[in-house]
Order: C-alpha cells, then structure tokens, then sequence
C-alpha cells in the first residue's frame, strides 16, 4: 500500500520541493530523539535549505540553548535521520 509519507519520500528524490516537505517532516516526527522530550516541545522546524536548517523556539533561552548545542545537533540529526546539516539557525 503506498502511503502519503511513502509518496513524498519517493517524491523528494527527484523534485526539491518533496525533499524539503520530507526532510522537515521527519524532523518533526523524530524531534524528542534529537532534541529531547523537554526541548522538542518548544521548537518548531521552519526550514531546510541547501543544507541549512532554520528552528523556531517559543522563548529565547531555549534558542540559546540549542545555538549552543548545534554541533551536537547536527550530528545526532545525522545519525537519527540520514539528514546533513552544515549550518542551524534559531530565532525566537
């Protein structure tokens, strides 16, 4: 059975579009691994881009928070979803 997710990831292989909409889904859905459940509540996933990845927090602390964790960030990103991050921007 093909499913949406299904159709979008097939869909992203070809067409930048479905591989922003699938990268930023799966970055939704596996947020708690990478961020942890605490943090993952107060983020929100704008945007990826050429290997830019922009966040939105609720509270500013939180965005400082992970501005000093992005190292971290980028590499658990990688090893959870297969996504590479060169550079994580955070507004608040």
């Amino acid at each position: 059975m093909l499913t949406l997710k299904n159709a979008i990831k097939e869909l992203s292989r070809t067409n930048s579009f479905f591989q922003k909409v699938y990268f930023l889904s799966i970055l939704s859905e596996k947020s708690q691994e990478i961020f942890g459940q605490i943090i993952a509540k107060h983020i929100k996933f704008i945007e990826y881009k050429e290997g830019t990845l922009s966040i939105e927090c609720d509270d500013c602390i939180w965005a400082s928070e992970i501005r000093k964790m992005s190292r971290q960030i980028k590499k658990r990103i990688y090893n959870i979803v297969q996504i590479k991050v060169d550079k994580i921007i955070v507004s608040c």
